[in-house]
């Protein structure tokens, strides 16, 4: 069941639309005069070309029995403020995906502060005050395939943002006054609905085309590297060969493939998680994870670096050396120990957070991330012979010219 389907068409449907074709060429060669055989050759060129353009090979996906006892497992849930009763109004609304392909969409009446602390209390109206939930919507998709991932994308065909960051203003609002729409990924297919009238719009049969089942879905945001305030919402599936597809939403248009991991490794793929700017990672082992990034922007390059509390100050003695004041002095040394002490572990691109005060600095260091005593002495003595240098030749421009003898 997890192997690739074989690219194969429908028998019987090629078998109807020839015989098809047999007799209307009988019905018509009755009418007509005989042509002549350029003519018939003609003819059986058309036809060809026509089948081909009629009937796109697709891989045959057999529907699943409804009998079975697992078909009522939900699979997954979402929580949204959206449009389900009529276009007007809006309200809280629970989605819920079971393994028999069937999504029910749910109407949550949610009282006050007030009534939901009396029915904590168990007050004498509980039934009135508590969470109630009325069944508005339901949908049941073709051949009955697991859902994996219910969303909700508002007028502008984005998702709605998290409640906590709409409410810190953390997001930008979503657009409330146009019409919603729903995007529902099955293990064979994704497929947009509009909202509160729940028709089809859009779809893109993953099984039929690729051969393989959907695993793990997720929408991020991927920034643009050219323009600063450019971005935009895209789809990552993951599938069970370990690739991971990326479409546009709404209108499901695939972009790009990559082959991510191998698919032998199952529990990879099962433990695999997306973030929100288009990194993942996933468990290569019972205690390593995996880090990848699917933007171009969002990169995973270890960068680490040295932030000092003030410019490096040097003095000059009358010995002709350059040494740095005793505050810098310290530091250095405390730069040394910490040096020292992130050699000592064993993954040098976890050393350095990416979010660490650290990586604000004036100074880069190597991939390896260490900074020595000794680099700081050689930058030191570097500056101290371009001193040196640069005096002698001042000295010499000072002197007399002598007598050269050819």
């Amino acid at each position: 069941m997890e192997g690739p389907l074989s690219r194969v068409k429908s028998l019987k449907k090629s078998l109807r639309q020839s015989f098809r074709r047999i007799r209307k060429s009988r019905v018509s060669g009755k009418k007509r005069p005989i042509p002549a055989p350029t003519s018939k050759v003609q003819e059986a060129n058309a036809a060809l070309a026509e089948q081909e353009d009629v009937a796109p090979v697709q891989r045959r996906i057999e529907p699943r029995s409804a009998d079975d006892s697992l078909s009522g497992v939900v699979r997954c849930l979402c929580f949204a403020d959206t449009f389900l009763r009529d276009g007007t109004h809006h309200g809280p609304t629970l989605w819920a995906g079971t393994n028999s392909g069937s999504v029910y969409a749910y109407a949550l009446e949610v009282p006050g502060v007030g009534a939901a602390r009396a029915c904590e209390r168990g007050g004498p109206n509980d039934s009135s005050a508590c969470v109630e939930a009325v069944l508005g919507k339901e949908i049941q998709l073709m051949h009955r395939a697991p859902v994996v991932s219910i969303s909700v994308l508002d007028g502008r065909g984005k998702p709605l943002p998290e409640p906590y960051e709409a409410s810190q203003d953390l997001a930008i609002a979503p657009d409330m006054t146009n019409a919603h729409s729903v995007l529902i990924a099955s293990e064979e297919q994704l497929k947009v609905f509009s909202l509160p009238k729940v028709s089809a719009k859009t779809k893109f049969k993953l099984t039929a085309h690729e051969g393989c089942r959907v695993r793990k879905v997720a929408l991020v945001l991927m920034g643009s590297t050219a323009q600063e305030d450019y971005s935009e919402h895209t789809l990552v599936c993951l599938t069970n060969m370990g690739d991971m597809h990326l479409f546009n939403i709404p209108a499901l248009r695939p972009q790009v493939r990559y082959d991510c991991i191998r698919k032998e490794d199952i529990s990879g793929i099962a433990s695999c998680l997306f973030t929100k700017n288009g990194q993942g990672f996933y468990l290569i082992s019972p205690s390593e994870y995996e880090r990848f990034s699917l933007s171009a922007k969002v990169i995973t390059e270890p960068l680490c670096a040295i932030q000092l509390d003030r410019p490096l100050e040097l003095t000059h003695n009358g010995a002709g050396k350059l040494t740095a004041n005793g505050a810098h002095r310290s530091q250095l040394g405390q730069a040394e120990g910490q040096t020292k002490s992130l050699s000592g572990l064993s993954s040098p691109v976890l050393d350095t957070p990416l979010d660490s005060p650290l990586s604000c600095a004036d100074l880069t260091l190597d991939t390896t991330g260490e900074l020595t005593a000794e680099d700081v002495r050689d930058f030191l003595t570097t500056v101290d012979e371009a001193e040196h240098n640069l005096k002698n030749i001042t000295e010499e421009d000072a002197r007399s010219p002598g007598i050269l003898i050819n």
